[in-house]
């Protein structure tokens, strides 16, 4: 029984299978393989009266060890950075439980730990990020952007096919990589989960059950964000249209198949990151 509780209180840990909990003589072989590094994005915010602050770092862990998985599938080494936390809360910064971060101090932060990956002799490395705010998207891809111009490594951070136009961008950038839509529908909810909606309430109860408080999921009611998508992705406070902290249907988790939706993210991420390399090459 020890045994079994230790082997999950490790597979709820988000430096397990990372860097982290590697020796540094393990480091080192995985860049002789020239591997591709995974780094994963998020913060600590809100997300609700029923889910953890960290369920956006919780989330980008579970999709790169997918990623890597995905990667190594096709024959590409692939090794998962410890997870980058420290983000920028700009609609949830309202709420109690929200640690928001000055841009200079993540932008810079950031660059650091890419310039450390270079100096272990890295030289791919692709941000997989679970945090949708606009500032902290645009403070990170600009840190991506540095690291490749002035560290002469391919350093990319990903953004949604559909989101391009919103940050001026095209598919030739080579400081992010473009993710393509989704094309399977895992959701039955009729409100779109923005933030502590179905998905992500489907999320955290697959893989960390005991993050999740179920009975009080059951007696939220749905939050659309109406008309109001503009307001929100340039800087409305999400305080003024959820009190509660959240946006989307958290009661339709149930409905929503969420192995497969990780699968499928996984592989269009690890598709989108083979693209970027052979445009590169």
């Amino acid at each position: 029984m020890a045994d079994n509780k230790s082997n999950k209180e490790a597979s709820l840990n988000i430096f397990s299978n990372t860097m982290a909990d590697m020796k540094w003589t393990d480091i080192k072989r995985y860049a002789e393989e020239n591997a591709i590094v995974l780094l994963p994005i998020g913060v600590i915010e809100e997300h609700g009266p029923h889910l953890c602050l960290a369920t956006d770092i919780y989330t980008a862990h579970i999709y790169c060890n997918a990623v890597k998985q995905k990667l190594e599938e096709k024959r590409y080494s692939a090794v998962i950075a410890p997870p980058y936390y420290w983000g920028i809360c700009q609609a949830a910064k309202d709420f109690i439980g929200s640690f928001n971060i000055r841009s200079e101090t993540a932008k810079a932060l950031l660059f650091d730990i890419l310039s450390s990956l270079k100096d272990f002799g890295y030289t791919r490395v692709f941000g997989v990020n679970a945090h949708g705010d606009i500032e902290h998207q645009v403070t990170a891809m600009n840190a991506f952007k540095e690291a490749y111009e002035q560290l002469g490594i391919t350093a990319c951070f990903p953004h949604a096919d559909f989101m391009l136009h919103h940050f001026k961008l095209s598919s030739d950038e080579p400081y992010f990589y473009a993710i393509p839509p989704q094309e399977i529908k895992v959701s039955q909810a009729e409100v779109w989960d923005v933030h502590g909606g179905d998905m992500e309430t489907a999320t955290i109860n697959a893989f960390y059950p005991h993050l999740v408080d179920i009975e009080k999921v059951k007696s939220l009611p749905d939050v659309s964000l109406g008309d109001k998508f503009e307001a929100w992705m340039f800087g409305s406070q999400l305080k003024q249209i959820s009190p509660q902290g959240y946006l989307g249907s958290p009661k339709s988790y149930d409905s929503v198949d969420i192995v497969v939706n990780v699968e499928d993210y996984a592989l269009r991420i690890s598709e989108a990151i083979i693209t970027r390399l052979n445009m590169q090459t």
